[in-house]
């Protein structure tokens, strides 16, 4: 299998990855929400134990709504994603750890480490939308802890409207794909 084919069966099977962009958004919603009432600890829980349901969630989505196969078996660019993931969880631990030291900075951190992930999708979906994507969540990320200290809500509103227009935006492309 080349690298195009591979591509091309990722973005099939994943529809563009679009509805794991629509539901990430719906966690970081749900964050949002969560802050409003409870605070930075209880916020941050939602996003990370709900960042857990993301894939399966959309993987259901993308099985019955949109009729695909998830799987990766014999696709060597299969598990890009999976390796970013592993990654931005370690980034979100680390952000974990700032909560009772910095909490202005836990949201920011943990858009950076969301948005950086996303630079490896470019490779497994071969859709340089991705790089995009990365690059505005990363900057969200970096303008809460330069720029906007303490904006959290803005942060993480900011976040979940990119994931949700951009999740709208590839589920779209790949309705085209067909």
């Amino acid at each position: 299998m080349n690298t195009d084919h591979a591509q091309a069966e990722i973005r099939r099977n994943f529809v563009r990855g679009g509805p794991g962009a629509i539901v990430s958004s719906l966690v970081w919603f749900a964050a949002a929400f969560t802050f409003a009432r409870a605070g930075h600890a209880t916020a941050f829980a939602v996003l990370f134990f709900g960042g857990f349901l993301i894939f399966p969630v959309s993987g259901l989505i993308e099985k019955f709504v949109f009729r695909r196969t998830v799987s990766i078996k014999g696709n060597p660019l299969g598990l890009i994603a999976l390796e970013s993931t592993i990654a931005m969880i370690g980034c979100l631990l680390a952000a974990w750890l700032l909560l009772p030291v910095r909490p202005e900075v836990v949201f920011p951190v943990a858009a950076i480490a969301v948005g950086t992930h996303y630079f490896a999708f470019k490779t497994a979906y071969g859709d340089r939308t991705y790089w995009l994507l990365g690059a505005l969540i990363t900057l969200i990320g970096c303008a809460g802890i330069f720029w906007m200290p303490g904006q959290t809500m803005a942060v993480i509103l900011g976040v979940a409207v990119i994931e949700l227009v951009f999740g709208l935006w590839l589920t779209l492309q790949a309705s085209k794909d067909r």
